[in-house]
């Protein structure tokens, strides 16, 4: 068996993909297969809730492992507990020392790997960072997380013939995410397109981009043309005045009432979905679904919109 980690939220829709089984909130046990709504998959060892520190040890000294000649000992952690991860890496490695094993800092050729949220801990070995994408050499500090770009997606029944625009399209990930699905009528939206521009020649896909400001939505676009609007919104910030925020979501939707289809559908992320809430009212759009998902510590809210 094999763990497949997602941020917590999306876990349906990696169990979906996978055809796994949802064991812990972002973790699907599954058999085999390429998943590209993952972060992170390792093979799968034992799990087990916890009260302290000592009960994570007592269960790791019941395992028999079988290291490939020398290891060392990762671990992730969500939730706030009285030890740290360096803490469960030292600790666990010199357990797993004592059973006359070699330990490997550097390049070794099998990883013990800790994967702990909250009271519920997970041990396994040899973890995969398939989140980590090749084409993304230019992050922007508003980038959207690949496998919640891939996901969002797959929620909004994103096929290779809908038109998409992303609106606040940063560095071009969900556009690229999109284009490797097969998309062709992909545009993009943002005040400094180098970065996007980058990444897609990376990914070797075909997207379009533009600087222009989101007034220019109903000039571009037909009536009634586009299918999907997909973006991580802006919020309200340190950096972005509420003044300058409320304006560019008041023109989003002013011009989205134009130019999607009757049957089209927005999809919106943010941590603060109060002007998207306000603005869709305002142009008579309804709320169909919305998803919490969890950056870090960060949670988003993912809303959808109709007509």
């Amino acid at each position: 068996m094999r763990i497949a980690t997602t941020l917590i939220g999306l876990e349906n829709i990696l169990k979906e993909e996978s055809k796994g089984k949802v064991i812990y909130p972002g973790r699907v046990v599954f058999s085999k297969g390429k998943l590209k709504s993952a972060l992170l998959i390792y093979d799968y060892i034992t799990s087990f809730h916890f009260k302290n520190e000592d009960d994570i040890y007592n269960n790791l000294k019941k395992i028999d492992f079988k290291i490939n000649k020398d290891f060392r000992v990762d671990c992730s952690r969500i939730g706030n507990h009285n030890f740290s991860s360096q803490d469960i890496c030292m600790k666990s490695g010199e357990i797993i020392y004592n059973k006359k094993n070699k330990v490997n800092l550097t390049n070794p050729r099998t990883i013990i790997y800790f994967d702990i949220i909250d009271d519920f801990c997970i041990i396994g070995k040899n973890p995969e960072n398939i989140g980590k994408k090749d084409y993304k050499i230019r992050i922007n500090n508003d980038s959207l997380n690949a496998c919640l770009a891939y996901s969002l997606l797959k929620i909004s029944k994103f096929n290779k013939n809908k038109l998409l625009i992303d609106v606040f399209c940063s560095d071009g990930t969900l556009l690229i995410e999109a284009a490797l699905l097969g998309g062709k009528k992909l545009y993009g939206f943002t005040q400094d397109i180098k970065n996007a521009s980058i990444n897609s020649k990376i990914a070797k896909v075909k997207i379009n981009l533009s600087n222009k400001s989101l007034d220019w939505l109903d000039t571009l676009f037909k009536k009634n043309s586009v299918d999907l609007i997909i973006s991580k919104a802006i919020y309200p910030s340190k950096t972005k005045k509420f003044e300058y925020v409320d304006k560019i979501i008041k023109e989003l939707f002013h011009r989205a009432n134009y130019i999607l289809k009757k049957n089209g559908s927005i999809f919106l992320a943010s941590p603060k979905t109060e002007l998207l809430e306000k603005y869709a009212k305002i142009y008579k759009f309804k709320i169909k679904e919305e998803l919490k998902v969890l950056m870090g510590s960060q949670e988003l809210k993912v809303l959808s919109f109709k007509k």
